[in-house]
């Protein structure tokens, strides 16, 4: 039974399409110069950056620019994908009751995208959770004058990061397919 339907599809798509403008418009003065960005957002990443104690965003080490790079390059491309993948599929209504070869046609091609997106959503997700332990522990384990409370704080602003890609990966390992309306022929057999 495909699994991104219903409160979990619009909860995905939230993630994703939210994603993109703060992945283009905020993590990436991480890496490029901060002059290419207009004063509010440049204010936007400051405000954050002293309130919330981000010493990732305020002065990013190396090792978090190159992580921030695999998100521009890897990770909004599969958001683009992902959005329109899931609204074109989970807006598609299979005729259940049309049994002929052009259904039975209609249904590989459907099979070879939805094997395609799961591959597509066990990268993400692997690669996502993988490159959110660095930065998670980075924050737990800081040694300046962050309070634990303030550690909370960005703790829980980044944990929809990996909480989503895990729940991603959880539903791509599970179910072969994951978007759409169940194939009732195979009920039948």
């Amino acid at each position: 039974m495909p699994t991104l339907q219903g409160h979990t599809r619009t909860a995905f798509l939230c993630f994703f399409i939210s994603h993109i403008p703060i992945t283009l418009l905020i993590d990436s003065q991480a890496v490029f110069p901060r002059d290419w960005y207009p004063n509010f957002l440049r204010s936007m990443v400051e405000w954050y950056s002293t309130t919330f104690k981000d010493e990732l965003m305020m002065h990013p080490p190396t090792w978090f620019k190159s992580l921030v790079v695999i998100e521009l390059l890897f990770q909004v491309p599969f958001f683009l994908v992902a959005v329109y993948y899931i609204i074109a599929r989970g807006t598609r209504r299979e005729d259940d009751d049309d049994d002929d070869d052009d259904d039975d046609d209609v249904n590989v091609s459907i099979a070879r995208y939805d094997g395609a997106f799961r591959s597509s959503c066990t990268m993400y997700g692997s690669s996502t959770v993988t490159t959110m332990i660095p930065i998670l522990s980075s924050i737990l384990f800081a040694r300046d004058d962050t309070t634990v409370v303030e550690r909370g704080r960005l703790m829980c602003l980044y944990l929809p990061y990996i909480f989503f890609p895990s729940w991603l990966l959880v539903i791509a390992m599970r179910e072969e397919r994951m978007v759409g309306t169940t194939d009732t022929r195979r009920k039948r057999r």
